[in-house]
């Protein structure tokens, strides 16, 4: 019986820690498009290299339990309305920066000129395709979007800077669509 008692407890632990791991520290989170909440994830500097990373959340997630049940007592259709809004995340990674120092500082490109981002389609964030499909919505200029939706409530993106000065420990993080960050480096 102690056996059990004991591994109720080690199990217990890993239970809770595992939801440490996977729901990951919010550094900081801010206002996104349509009612969206984008969280700073990390912010980390390696090898001369800043590395951020956020994660956009549907609003449909950020209702509590006790909205969701207003809502589905409701007559109107606003829960379906919300629920089921699709909404597109769709912009030019040249639009991503940060800010120290009153300097700007742009988005990362490795030596065949690709951005150190992910996910990238050409020079935009941009949804997941085949390569044909991307190949053929490139040549008529039309790249899909990365989509927000009941099937994917959350989406992660990141972004590779090179890293601030030496001294500087704070920078202000630009996501077009999104309210600024103000981000704390961890070097």
């Amino acid at each position: 019986m102690k056996n059990y008692g004991m591994l109720l407890i080690i199990m217990s632990t890993l239970f809770l820690w595992s939801g440490t791991l996977t729901a990951g520290q919010v550094i900081d989170d801010q206002f996104g498009p349509d009612g969206t909440k984008v969280e700073l994830v990390k912010a980390k500097v390696r090898n001369g290299v800043l590395t951020l990373a956020v994660r956009y959340i549907h609003p449909w997630e950020l209702t509590t339990a006790e909205q969701r049940e207003k809502f589905e007592n409701s007559t109107t259709n606003q829960m379906y309305q919300l629920k089921n809004r699709s909404i597109p995340i769709k912009f030019k990674v040249g639009s991503v920066f940060y800010v120290a120092d009153g300097k700007k500082y742009h988005v990362l490109k490795d030596k065949e000129g690709n951005w150190l981002a992910s996910p990238v389609a050409g020079d935009y964030i941009a949804g997941p395709a085949d390569r044909d499909v991307l190949r053929k919505m490139k040549k008529k200029n039309r790249i899909p979007a990365l989509f927000l939706s009941d099937n994917h409530p959350i989406q992660i993106l990141w972004f590779k800077f090179p890293a601030p000065p030496e001294g500087v420990n704070e920078i202000e993080f630009q996501i077009p669509e999104v309210t600024p960050f103000d981000v704390e480096i961890k070097r």
